[in-house]
């Protein structure tokens, strides 16, 4: 027994240096203590080594070539991956700043992440400027970096070496960023000739960079506090290749066309002015009608859904806020506080508050639940000014808000319902590509970022996912992304040129209902108290209408149109006409009006489409002793002469289907 055990010493010694590697199939292979993930994607295949940017190991991104020391959960990501993506184009920053440094010596840089398309570096150029000019040798110069192959190397390095070389070199953007950080937390990279203080991870070698376009230049304060240096940021994107470099410069091309600043504009939609203040939308008639149509659509939609309408004020007491719990979590977002009759009052930032103490105003039974109301409360929130984004992030918004108060019993089929709204509305819409973002909270931040609720946590995630699942709706799982009451959910839409937006919010929550003291009585004659589902399936006015500009390129479907129908009398001759045809539109409550302009006929039909108006009805001799119309469609040109009433009963019909079209 002595001599068999002497024998397979080494083989006993060689099992206790092996890991066990777990992949997302579930299948595990074993493999030798300080493998890297690249040496775990050779051992399967040649290919799928050339092909992948990093790995999740163990939920976090690290480099392929970081040794892997105990048991693991490992997934490599490639360029398809979210995170794949991320790690490209944060290694393409360092690329850039390489470049850079080469072209400007001496330049210091603070940050360079990752955006959702590409990457930027906040850079101190010193007295030195940069240009449109520069950006293109800059381009040239990351080309020439990439086809090096260069490695990206990890070093971790003891805080006091790292104070002491961005010490020599004079550089105080990141000494600033050493103060936060301890040994054993700071790594460096270096690629080539560049190396900076990172937490990476970075992909493979610069290789891997195929395409490169430098997009933009612009100013960025230190940290985002205009009382600090203004640094130059810099702008870029990459791809693995020059194909989808090409076709996402075309769709920049075509989003500037539908950028919704500038049709909203051209189309009169709305407009802002420095003595109302940043970030507050004035909305024009033409705006205005679509956001009554828009509120007709939602009443129409939650009415036949079970809901019934409320209206709250624009301020409360503090008391209220505290009860809730957004001032202790959402206090930077809201505006501050008015002193009156020595209370203080806030400025609505959201409406669920007010919508509990709708709920708590009359006793509950099993025989109301689920109760259901409704508004499209106006709510206001301090966003900073560097983040106001025309339609898109504002501090007065109008919200599509509704609360579902319901038993855990019921919350399965409602929270099901809630998600059948959205998928109507995207069918309405056109929205064909959209995922739901199941935003859980973070174990490590309960009581500071998350009410400490670890159970409620885990039972409400559950219910969640488990309705998610059981509907077949997409969705994707983020940690740490929660509401500070309970599990979200965030509707990601693309628009029809493959622009993400995030639409609308679900959420779910078990902490105000026990703040606020909210039950109804159960079946059992014993107090309950309910879950409450925060929904807003149209987001707000302000983003959805930014959204829909963006997507129709300002070409409104018939139902949404601000103005339906234009008529194009060929002279004043025909006056009497065109506007019979007006008033027989009226009073089939379509939107109508009469270009009367002394104009030709070919400028009158240019300028409406440029106007982007659906129909246009074209009116002269033979069309008036015929009871007709030239009938011209946005987009589709000279559909051909019509009754003026046959016209009017086909414009209707679409109206009231509200076609996508």
């Amino acid at each position: 027994m002595e001599a068999n055990s002497s024998l397979n010493l080494p083989l006993i010694l060689r099992m206790a240096n092996m890991i066990n590697i777990t992949f997302p199939d579930g299948a595990v292979r074993q493999y030798e203590v300080g493998t890297t993930s690249m040496d775990i994607a050779k051992s399967i295949s040649e290919g799928l080594a050339r092909k992948i940017l990093a790995a999740s190991v163990n939920g976090e991104v690290w480099d392929l070539s970081r040794p892997i020391n105990s048991d693991a959960c490992v997934k490599f990501l490639t360029w398809d991956d979210t995170d794949g993506k991320s790690t490209f184009w944060h290694s393409s920053a360092h690329l850039m700043a390489e470049a850079v440094e080469s072209k400007f010596p001496g330049a210091k840089f603070w940050v360079g992440p990752a955006i959702d398309k590409g990457f930027y570096y906040d850079i101190d150029l010193g007295d030195k400027k940069i240009n449109e000019e520069d950006l293109a040798e800059l381009e040239k110069k990351m080309n020439e970096l990439a086809k090096q192959n260069n490695v990206y190397t990890r070093k971790a390095m003891p805080k006091a070496e790292a104070v002491a070389y961005f010490t020599e070199k004079g550089d105080e953007y990141k000494l600033d960023l050493l103060q936060n950080l301890n040994d054993g937390e700071i790594t460096f990279y270096t690629q080539g000739q560049f190396t900076d203080l990172c937490r990476g991870p970075h992909i493979p070698n610069t290789g891997f960079i195929k395409a490169i376009k430098l997009t933009s230049i612009a100013g960025a304060y230190w940290k985002g506090d205009e009382k600090n240096k203004q640094l130059t940021r810099i702008y870029g994107v990459t791809f693995p290749n020059q194909k989808e470099l090409d076709e996402y410069l075309l769709m920049l091309e075509e989003a500037k066309k539908r950028d919704h600043r500038k049709l909203g504009k051209e189309l009169g939609i709305y407009t802002m002015n420095d003595d109302i203040g940043p970030g507050l939308i004035l909305w024009m008639p033409n705006g205005t009608i679509i956001i009554e149509e828009l509120e007709k659509l939602a009443k129409k939609t939650e009415e036949d859904a079970g809901y019934k309408r409320v209206v709250t004020p624009h301020i409360a007491k503090e008391n209220l806020y505290l009860t809730s719990g957004h001032l202790p979590y959402y206090a930077d977002s809201m505006f501050p506080p008015m002193d009156m009759d020595g209370e203080k009052y806030y400025m609505k930032a959201m409406n669920c508050p007010h919508h509990h103490k709708i709920f708590d105003a009359e006793p509950k039974s099993y025989r109301d639940m689920p109760y259901r109301i409704a508004e499209y409360g106006t709510c206001y929130r301090y966003e900073q000014s560097g983040e106001l984004f025309g339609l898109m992030r504002v501090r007065c918004l109008h919200m599509n808000d509704a609360h579902i108060y319901c038993s855990k019993e019921q919350f399965a089929q409602e929270f099901k319902a809630v998600n059948d709204m959205y998928l109507k509305y995207f069918k309405i819409f056109g929205i064909e590509k959209y995922v739901m973002r199941l935003s859980l909270h973070d174990p490590e931040k309960l009581g500071q970022k998350y009410v400490n609720e670890p159970e409620l946590w885990n039972e409400t995630e559950e219910l969640v996912r488990n309705v998610l699942i059981e509907t077949g709706v997409p969705f994707v799982e983020v940690k740490g992304e929660g509401a500070f009451y309970g599990p979200k959910i965030d509707v990601q839409i693309w628009s029809a040129i493959g622009r993400e937006f995030t639409l609308a919010t679900n959420q779910v929550d078990f902490a105000q209902p026990r703040s606020f003291n909210l039950k109804f009585t159960n079946q059992n004659n014993e107090p309950e108290v309910p879950l409450i589902i925060h929904r807003a399936p149209l987001g707000t006015h302000e983003r959805f209408i930014g959204f829909l500009l963006e997507h129709y390129a300002g070409k409104f479907p018939l139902w949404l149109a601000s103005l339906q129908v234009k008529i194009l009398p060929i002279s004043d001759k025909f006056l009497p006409y065109a506007n019979s045809i007006l008033q027989s539109l009226k009073n089939a409550d379509i939107r109508a009006e009469i270009d009367d302009r002394n104009e030709k006929i070919g400028k009158k039909i240019r300028d409406t489409e440029l106007a982007r108006v659906p129909y246009m009805l074209v009116v002269g001799e033979k069309e008036m002793n015929e009871g007709k119309a030239a009938v011209r469609r946005q987009g589709k040109g000279d559909l051909g002469a019509k009754d003026v009433n046959e016209f009017i009963a086909e414009a209707v019909a679409e109206i009231k289907e509200r076609r996508a079209e």
